[in-house]
């Protein structure tokens, strides 16, 4: 398929098509596959007859004959090994084929080629042999390709399936931390949960320090993942109150919206650059935050007054 998704493609072939290879006045019929007839054993050059002109106003496919039907079925992002033969329809003209030469079988990704030769293959299995009829605007239009292939011209495909490879499906990123569950020290606020088991706000206990006077970064789960260096960006859930037990004036779970920013630039408060670089990812962090590392002096709008000491929980989801 190398020739069919590059912008020029060769010069006329011989026709393998019933038909003049010419150029022909006759107008094009309103084509189905039915009049396309394909015969030979997969593996080998088929053989392709019907009468030229023909036009495809939707493209078609039809699976000639079946393999096994075992293996991944072809998506719009596999990666694809065939044989093929292309045909224009208007003219019965072979255009392509992986035959030419004594060619191999060519292996291409179906994101690299027309619609009408993806969305044909879409579904088959390896061993099969599938007939497609490509529409114009599924192929080549506007400007069409080349000598071979005009603007309006449909398009004629029998290809043999050889292997079908699939990308591995993405991983969905995390949504809570896992890993160690840490105790914290006794001095820290005890975090409380909601009904789904997300961390919701912060208790002061008796043995709650008053104010912090530096950072405090305490571990509630430790993640099995790299640790979060400076420079990356991170992707976190959290829930920010005013210390130690104070209004809840931040959060992301109740929207199950993670956040993503740089870490250790300066784009968040220091508490933040300075609690979480070094941590692994999957963690959940508790931050206990002086005023100076916070909001200090100027506070932030009308919930974070100045010189308040903050307490976070993060969960850290990812960093790249």
């Amino acid at each position: 398929m190398r020739r069919v998704f590059t912008a020029v493609l060769p010069v006329l072939l011989a026709v393998s098509a019933c038909g003049d290879s010419a150029t022909t006045d006759e107008q094009p019929t309103a084509g189905a596959l039915a009049e396309v007839t394909v015969s030979g054993p997969v593996g080998s050059r088929p053989v392709i007859e019907f009468k030229a002109p023909l036009s495809f106003a939707e493209t078609q496919r039809e699976v000639v004959q079946e393999g096994a039907g075992k293996g991944a079925a072809i998506t719009p992002t596999s990666t694809v090994t065939v044989d093929y033969v292309g045909i224009n329809a208007s003219d019965g003209a072979e255009f392509d084929s992986s035959y030419q030469g004594g060619g191999k079988p060519a292996t291409f990704s179906l994101d690299q080629v027309i619609t009408g030769f993806a969305t044909g293959l879409k579904g088959a299995h390896a061993g099969d042999r599938v007939l497609i009829g490509v529409s114009s605007k599924d192929g080549y239009d506007p400007t069409g390709n080349g000598a071979a292939i005009r603007p309006g011209d449909s398009l004629i495909f029998v290809v043999d399936v050889h292997k079908v490879v699939n990308p591995p499906k993405a991983e969905p990123p995390p949504t809570a931390a896992s890993g160690t569950k840490v105790e914290p020290p006794p001095t820290v606020p005890e975090l409380t949960y909601d009904k789904q088991g997300n961390p919701e706000k912060f208790v002061a206990t008796p043995q709650t320090a008053e104010a912090p006077t530096e950072l405090g970064v305490y571990p509630l789960i430790k993640g099995e993942g790299a640790k979060v260096a400076s420079g990356q960006t991170i992707t976190v859930e959290y829930v920010g109150q005013l210390y130690p037990d104070g209004e809840v004036f931040d959060e992301s779970w109740s929207n199950d919206q993670p956040v993503s920013f740089a870490i250790g630039v300066g784009q968040v408060i220091a508490g933040w650059d300075q609690g979480l670089v070094g941590q692994p990812v999957g963690s959940r962090v508790i931050l206990v935050i002086p005023s100076e590392l916070g909001y200090g002096a100027s506070g932030s709008g009308d919930t974070i007054p100045p010189n308040a000491d903050l307490i976070f929980v993060v969960d850290i989801l990812q960093a790249s």
